[in-house]
This record gives C-alpha cells, structure tokens and sequence, in this order.
C-alpha cells in the first residue's frame, strides 16, 4: 500500500513536473534560516524559547539516529524496483529510510515554535503546520521516504515538545535538578553512541554491493553523539558561566545577531571545508553536528557578553 502511494506520486511527478518546487519545500529543514529561528530567539528575545526549540531539534536528532540506527530500515526504492526516486534526493539522503529526520527537524523547529507560543500567538499555528506538513509531504513525493517513515517522525517530534515543556518546567531555577538533567542527558547520549557504535548492522547485497555498508551506519553513530553534547554541554555552560539576559536594545540585539551569524558563517565556509578534508569522516560528523549548536549556544553568548561589557567600559 505505502509503496503504491509513492508509484502514484512518481507518476504525477514523471508527468506533471514539480520535483524542483518540493526539492525546495524538502531543504527547508536544512536551510540555515530555520536554524536561525531558535538562535535569534535564544539571543534577543526569550531564552526559555530558543532553548525548548534547540531542545526538540538536537535531542530529536539523537533519538531519530538511535531508531534509525536499531531498525536498519532500508530505502524504499531498496523495496521495489518500479520506485525511481528524485535523484537529487536520493544523492542526499542517508543510509536508512525509516523515520524521516527532515520531517523530525521541521517539527521540531516549526511545531516547536507554534508549541510555545501557542497561547500568546495562537496564528502561528497554521502556517507551521503547513510548512510541517509540506515537508512531509515532499519527502514522500520526491520518493525517498515512506509513509510511515514521515508520520512516526511527525508523531514522536510532538510527543517530544509535550515531554520537553513538562521536562523543563520539572527542572525551572533548581540548581540541583539542572545538575541531574545535565548529568542524565551526558549518560543518555553517551549509551546511545555506544549502541549505535558497536550494535551489529545487517550486511544485505542488491546486485553484489553492499544496501548499506556498516562502517558507513556506525559512522552516524558521531553524529548523535555530536548534536546530544551540543545540547548539554552548551545549555548547561552557559547557565553557569554566562548566564546574559535578553531584555537588551535594539542596538545590542542587532550586534548580536551580527556576532553569532558570522560565527557560524565562518564555521560554515571555513572550518567544515577543512574539517573534511583533514578528519575522518567519523571526526566530520560529529564536528558538523556539534559546532554549530554549540556556538549557538556557548561560544557566542560568550563573545557577544564580552563585546558588550567592553563597550559598557
């Protein structure tokens, strides 16, 4: 059934077109605007909200790896051979089908948004919705996931955002409750790093290669490990060490924006260039997965505080 539901949509897609417009729908969860949405909200206007929104997309990312790496569910094109997925697509998608981290990242960022605000800006929620609900969509009708792979990932992101709000509501100022969140959270990612690490992986051939090759799947094993400590490493150092507020001008939200996105400009253009060409690709995926949300986190609340004391002076 689910694999007649992609035939249908390859054939509207042979015969009607639309493959570049929901190749743009399918980026949008890895297009750095929306990464800039819980960045510009952590830095000028409400901690509480980039943090929940950072929350759902790094700590959803680790869970996404942990199922995907236990699964092992292959591609659907894998499955039957009248599939021909959007090549551009299929080139970009990663070692296992089920579930879909494009459609756990938009809700995430996008479900997370309308979430929290869902009281104070009650609007958001349809056009959330609807970019939540058109990346899904995209990544069914490009034919690299299933169904099933899209809805479980929409279902578990928003059982995720319920869990975080209880989670950090639970933790609120308690000094002894943000050690035990922390400390769980370091316990949590390092398990399923060592899970995803050195779990055996099917060794299945189509046409005499490898469907997936496991050094490639343990490789992802870095990139959960590099989104979780993102997270926990990040949040925690700077409650500690930092602390900044938000209730700051216009001018000093502006510097900030300025400071954090050429950081992560030059983490982009510069460090993941020479990061590939110099690391293993063990060692690129957990930088590429870390740094970002890292800084985002740390290292430039700690440039941009220190920029303003400075100017204070």
């Amino acid at each position: 059934m689910d694999l007649d539901y992609l035939i249908f949509l390859q054939g509207i897609r042979t015969d009607w077109g639309g493959e570049s417009l929901f190749s743009l729908i399918s980026a949008i969860p890895k297009n750095p605007l929306t990464a800039a949405i819980p960045a510009i909200l952590f830095w000028c206007f409400n901690k509480n909200a980039g943090i929940f929104l950072l929350f759902n997309a790094t700590c959803g990312r680790v869970i996404n790896e942990f199922i995907k790496g236990t699964l092992c569910v292959y591609r659907p094109w894998f499955k039957d051979a009248a599939l021909a997925p959007s090549a551009e697509a299929m080139a970009k998608a990663s070692e296992y089908s089920f579930p879909s981290g494009h459609t756990q990242f938009a809700t995430a960022i996008y479900g997370g948004l309308a979430f929290f605000y869902r009281k104070k800006f009650p609007w958001l929620i349809i056009p959330c919705a609807a970019i939540i609900l058109a990346v899904a969509f995209s990544r069914n009708f490009l034919g690299v996931h299933t169904p099933q792979d899209v809805l479980f990932a929409f279902a578990y992101s928003v059982g995720l955002l319920f869990a975080a709000e209880r989670l950090f509501a639970w933790i609120g100022r308690d000094r002894e409750r943000q050690v035990l969140f922390f400390l769980g959270g370091l316990l949590t990612v390092a398990i399923v790093f060592l899970w995803l690490y050195f779990k055996p992986y099917p060794e299945d051939f189509m046409n005499g290669k490898l469907i997936v090759d496991p050094l490639t799947a343990r490789a992802d094993a870095f990139d959960a490990l590099g989104f979780g400590l993102a997270f926990f490493l990040g949040w925690f150092l700077e409650m500690r060490f930092i602390n900044f507020k938000t209730n700051v001008s216009s001018k000093d939200r502006l510097w900030r924006v300025i400071i954090g996105f050429a950081i992560l400009g030059v983490i982009a253009v510069i460090f993941y260039p020479l990061m590939k060409l110099l690391f293993s690709v063990e060692a690129y995926k957990f930088f590429k997965a870390f740094l970002p949300f890292f800084s985002i986190l740390f290292v430039i609340p700690l440039i941009f505080t220190k920029v303003e004391k400075k100017f204070r002076r």
